[in-house]
């Protein structure tokens, strides 16, 4: 008899890739009664379902199991045409130009966040800077004032463990931010400024609240995947040595530290599972999956599949090709990808420059959350 999926297992949140290979194994489109859904494990279904919107759709509002007020229509995990016009509004907003420009922003923050921490023995990585740097980032893109950035830590917080209630509404929240949004974007209706908020109202493209409503979307997800990237992926070099090591000898050098970045994606995704909801009756894995049906797409389970990649389960840097699913496929290709990287192909190398010793200095600590993972803290020391 197949062992079910328990998300409260003993260290399955410390480390839930021993489980992930059991049900790829045993079990690969697997019934979860305690999740209420499907969960596929393999590289190849988990790429078909992004693949393939019109069977498996992002909008969780159809799903059977679905409770809780939906998101704003024409939201990022809408569908068809709606997406279309919101993935247009992001793309003319966050340009490539707009990524490329804040490089150096991103620099002289992590210089002075590191220049702060210089004096220090020990610190944590998390709350010393792998939060503060992407949450300064985005909210610099934003425009949002000085002092009310420290909220933003607890609504994230909030945020991140409601995405766990997969097929819940607008809540723990979000809804919080989406008020704080509507504030500043009546500000800018004002008074129009050089920042995102401005340039979502002046797309033409969405209405006034849809606006709001992604800018509350993006300004969580363009710092919490961030934060989980350089944890994660801190951790993990601390973990192989041999690989921080090689790191280390790449210096500063571009290619190199993308192709690292692209690694650390992949070996400890910053998001674990995406949810879609079946609407064609289908088959997947040799289970037949009817309309209403809920399925997450477990990504953390596809990156380490052995049928994708060879020697999934050790870390290596230079990894290449490196198709993994850590920023989703297809259509809802995460739109905070770009920054994503960009934040830690500069925060990684500096992080290693400033403090050569640096290593871990203590257990770490990951959040108890089962869609995001990121670490909770993680002591390190650098004397």
């Amino acid at each position: 008899m197949i062992e079910p999926f328990d998300p409260g297992a003993p260290g399955f949140v410390d480390d839930p890739y021993p489980t992930y290979a059991r049900l790829r194994a045993e079990d690969p489109v697997h019934w979860s009664e305690r999740l209420g859904a499907w969960m596929a494990t393999h590289y190849a279904d988990i790429d078909a379902v992004f693949r393939n919107p019109t069977t498996f759709s992002s909008d969780r509002a159809t799903a059977k199991k679905f409770k809780g007020a939906p998101l704003p229509m024409r939201s990022i995990s809408s569908d068809g045409p709606e997406h279309t016009v919101v993935r247009g509004a992001i793309t003319a907003t966050l340009t490539t130009k707009v990524i490329e420009s804040i490089r150096p922003r991103v620099a002289t923050l992590v210089d002075e966040m590191l220049d702060a921490l210089a004096g220090r023995d020990e610190f944590d990585l998390i709350a010393d800077f792998a939060y503060p740097l992407p949450i300064t980032v985005i909210a610099d893109l934003f425009a949002v004032p000085e002092e009310d950035r420290a909220q933003f830590q607890e609504w994230s917080g909030r945020m991140a463990r409601s995405m766990d209630h997969f097929y819940s509404g607008m809540g723990g929240g979000l809804g919080e931010m989406v008020q704080y949004c509507a504030r500043l974007a009546a500000a800018r209706r004002e008074h129009p400024g050089d920042d995102l908020i401005t340039a979502l109202l002046g797309t033409g493209e969405l209405s006034y609240e849809e606006a709001i409503g992604l800018c509350a979307t993006l300004i969580f997800a363009g710092h919490e995947t961030t934060t989980n990237l350089i944890g994660n992926g801190m951790l993990a070099l601390f973990r192989s040595p041999d690989q921080l090591q090689r790191l280390r000898a790449a210096g500063d050098e571009p290619g190199a530290l993308r192709v690292a970045v692209e690694e650390l994606l992949r070996y400890d995704s910053p998001a674990q599972m995406l949810a879609r909801v079946v609407r064609e009756e289908t088959e997947l894995g040799g289970k037949s999956l009817h309309v209403g049906d809920s399925l997450l797409a477990v990504i953390g389970a596809g990156n380490r599949d052995p049928a994708g990649f060879k020697d999934p389960d050790d870390l290596d840097v230079g990894r290449s090709p490196n198709p993994h699913l850590g920023f989703g496929v297809g259509l809802h290709y995460c739109v905070g990808a770009a920054l994503s990287r960009r934040e830690a192909q500069v925060a990684i190398p500096a992080l290693l420059d400033r403090f050569p010793r640096i290593r871990l200095a203590g257990a770490p600590a990951f959040r108890n959350t089962i869609v995001l993972r990121g670490l909770e803290s993680l002591p390190v020391a650098v004397a």
